[in-house]
């Protein structure tokens, strides 16, 4: 998974996508304060709902998420990625 331009307008499951993005908020900036943008984790939905059209295993995704916060962020690995991958998983089925 690599992050990829945002969608221009959200559809249901991608708003639920940013919500759990947005509680997860692995790089920490939605718990600092107000005044952070929603749309900060949107270049991970589309790759998000792509791999949830594979039907990816738990830890498969949580692997996932960590790389991308990893290699796209260049961040030390998050915690919750296991958490998220399972709350995003139950929003797909």
């Amino acid at each position: 998974m690599q992050t990829s331009t945002p969608p221009r307008s959200l559809s249901p499951v991608a708003l639920r996508i940013r919500a759990v993005l947005n509680e997860w908020d692995p790089i920490g900036v939605h718990h600092i304060g107000q005044g952070w943008p929603d749309d900060e984790y949107d270049d991970l939905i589309l790759p998000i709902l792509e791999a949830l059209d594979r039907r990816p295993a738990v830890d498969e995704l949580a692997e996932e998420l960590r790389t991308v916060v990893e290699n796209d962020y260049g961040l030390p690995t998050p915690e919750g990625c296991r958490e998220t991958a399972h709350s995003l998983l139950r929003l797909h089925h």
